[in-house]
C-alpha cells in the first residue's frame, strides 16, 4: 500500500522485509525466548517434528536496526524500493537450539509435536540489493547475538513471567 502511494501520488515510502529477527525484547511467544525460558526453568520445550532442520536467516535485532538507519540516512536513494534486511548466513533451528544450550550450559528437554503442514523449510535472506545500495553488512554471528539475548533474558525476565500461560 505504501509503495502504491509512492507510485501513484509521490508519497515517499520504503518497504522492508525483516528475516527471523531475534534479540533483546523479542516477543515472548517466539522461538528463542520460549527456549531460554524452558531451559532455565527445567520445562520441556515444544518443537514440531522436522523443524530442527528448518533453515533460517536468524538476524540479530542490532543488525536490523543498522539496516533501518542506513535506509533513513540514504532515503533519497531508497524511496520506492523494497529491501531485504537479514543475514545471508542461515542456520538450522537445531543449530540455534544447540547454541542456546551451549550458552546456558544445559540441554533443552524437547517435546516433539506432530509435524505441521505448511511449515516453511527454508527462509533465506538475499541482501545483495541492501548491501549494494546501502552498504548494509550485518555482522553479528548467532553465538554473539544469542548470548546477548540470553543475558538480557536472565537479567530482565527470568522467573518474573511464565511464557507458557
Amino acid at each position: 500500500m505504501a509503495l502504491s502511494n509512492f507510485r501513484d501520488k509521490g508519497f515517499p515510502a520504503v518497504s522492508t522485509r525483516l528475516f527471523s529477527v531475534y534479540g533483546e525484547r523479542e516477543r515472548p511467544e517466539k522461538l528463542y525466548p520460549k527456549l531460554i525460558d524452558a531451559i532455565l526453568n527445567d520445562k520441556s520445550f515444544p518443537l514440531y517434528e522436522g523443524s530442527e532442520e528448518h533453515l533460517r536467516s536468524y538476524t540479530y535485532v542490532g543488525d536490523i536496526i543498522d539496516g533501518l538507519v542506513l535506509i533513513l540516512q540514504n532515503f533519497d536513494k531508497c524511496a520506492g524500493e523494497i529491501f531485504n534486511l537479514g543475514t545471508d548466513q542461515a542456520i538450522t533451528t537445531g543449530e540455534g537450539i544447540k547454541i542456546v544450550e551451549d550458552i546456558l550450559g544445559k540441554k533443552a528437554v524437547l517435546d516433539i509435536k506432530p509435524k505441521r503442514s505448511g511449515d516453511q523449510k527454508e527462509t533465506h535472506a538475499n541482501i545483495d540489493k541492501a548491501r549494494r545500495i546501502l552498504g548494509y553488512n550485518p555482522s553479528t554471528i548467532p553465538q554473539e547475538g544469542l548470548k546477548k539475548e540470553v543475558d538480557w533474558f536472565k537479567e530482565k525476565i527470568w522467573k518474573k513471567i511464565d511464557l507458557y500461560r
